[in-house]
C-alpha cells in the first residue's frame, strides 16, 4: 500500500483538497464556482469546494512556501461551548461528511459511509480488546455509532444540515 501522505512536503504539489484555513482562491474561482455551501458550517466545506473547483476544470495546489497562524476552535464557540470531549466538534463532523457524501456522491454513497464508520468502530473496538495495555472504549464505540446513526436520519440522509 503506497502512503499518500510519503511525498515531499517542501514542493509545490497538484492536490485533491487543502484545509480550510490555508486556502486561498482567485476571484475567478468564485466567480466561476461560486462561494463554500452554505449547508456547511463546519467541516468538508473545504473539501467540497475544492471538489467543484477541479470538477470546473480548476487546480488545487498545495504551496510549502508560506506561513498560516491557525486559531483553531473559534468557529465552534459560535454555536456553544466547545465540550471538554469534542462531542459538538464529532457531531458537526460527521453531519459535514454525510452532506458532503450526498451531495456529491449520492446517497448510496451516504450508506457506504456510514456502514464503514460502524464497521471501522467495531473493528478498532475488537483489536483493542486482543492488544493488551490498550483500553476497550465500548461505551465510547457504541456513542460514536450512534452518533453516525442519528445524524444519519436526523438530516433526512445528509440532504440538508440541521444547523
Amino acid at each position: 500500500m503506497v502512503d499518500d501522505l510519503a511525498w515531499p512536503h517542501d514542493t509545490v504539489r497538484a492536490c485533491d483538497w487543502v484545509v480550510g484555513c490555508y486556502y486561498l482562491l482567485r476571484r475567478e474561482v468564485v466567480e466561476d464556482v461560486g462561494l463554500f455551501d452554505p449547508r456547511f458550517f463546519l467541516y468538508f466545506e473545504e473539501v467540497d469546494h475544492c471538489f467543484a473547483a477541479r470538477k470546473h476544470g480548476w487546480d488545487v495546489v498545495f504551496f510549502p512556501h508560506t506561513t498560516v497562524i491557525h486559531l483553531g476552535g473559534e468557529s465552534a464557540k459560535s454555536v456553544g461551548p466547545v465540550t471538554k470531549s469534542g462531542q459538538q466538534l464529532e457531531r458537526l463532523q460527521v453531519e459535514s461528511e454525510l452532506l458532503y457524501f450526498r451531495k456529491n456522491f449520492g446517497l448510496l454513497s451516504v450508506v457506504g459511509s456510514v456502514l464503514l464508520s460502524v464497521l471501522a468502530d467495531l473493528l478498532n473496538m475488537g483489536k483493542r480488546a486482543f492488544k493488551p495495555g490498550l483500553p476497550v472504549d465500548a461505551n465510547g464505540t457504541l456513542r460514536h455509532i450512534l452518533l453516525v446513526a442519528s445524524t444519519f436520519m436526523r438530516t433526512r440522509f445528509a440532504t440538508k444540515a440541521t444547523r
